[in-house]
């Protein structure tokens, strides 16, 4: 095939955003009466806010579960994440590499405004011509909208494509788009994910270009 296009998560591959992530969703979540493991709450790594409020409160109205969410802004709010500080360092060295050689797209599972603050603080915006939330679709991933979203802005097939992933649920979405998936192991070995479907794993972004050059 022909690769044509690279599309990446946000969390856990251009930022080490999960453990961040985790322990504010597992704070606020345990906060009003989840009762949730660290366990299960590693579960939910790679899944969104709406998700994560339907499974855990399938008897909720759609309004009681926005009105969680409404409190899960503020209190994110509350206790802001500096994404240049956690910024992948191996990012931009590596879309600088690619740019002129692909189309680069971002097809993330987060809110468009968190995405766009990502872009912004860590000056990564330039590289990314097509970006894509999950938030905004109706179904995020696992499920494939969002890549196929990302491919058909793109201009793309899923063969000329490759996603670049972390969790279980985005690996999963990718795959079921029908795209090759390379998956970034987790920079915390606390944050273990099984990245099995993948169909290659890498322990440094350095490694992508490698790749590409076999596909």
């Amino acid at each position: 095939m022909t690769v044509k296009g690279i599309i990446f998560d946000v969390d856990g591959v251009l930022v080490d955003s999960e453990p961040y992530y985790f322990e504010q969703r597992l704070a606020f979540l345990n906060a009003i009466g989840a009762r949730l493991t660290a366990e299960e709450s590693r579960k939910q790594i790679g899944s969104n806010m709406n998700a994560v409020l339907k499974q855990l409160f399938p008897n909720h109205t759609v309004l009681e579960r926005a009105a969680i969410k409404n409190g899960y802004t503020s209190y994110k709010a509350a206790h802001p994440i500096v994404f240049k500080n956690i910024m992948n360092p191996d990012a931009q060295p590596l879309l600088a590499t690619i740019a002129p050689t692909y189309q680069i797209g971002l097809a993330s599972a987060g809110e468009r405004g968190i995405i766009q603050q990502m872009l912004l603080e860590t000056a990564l915006e330039p590289y990314f011509e097509t970006v894509v939330s999950g938030a905004e679709i109706a179904h995020n991933k696992p499920a494939p909208d969002v890549y196929l979203e990302a491919l058909k802005k793109m201009h793309l097939e899923p063969t000329e494509a490759v996603a670049i992933e972390d969790s279980a649920l985005g690996i999963q979405a990718g795959k079921a788009a029908g795209l090759t998936v390379i998956a970034l192991k987790p920079f915390d070995p606390l944050f273990a994910i099984d990245q099995s479907a993948a169909d290659y794993q890498i322990e440094s972004l350095k490694e992508v270009p490698a790749i590409l050059a076999t596909l």
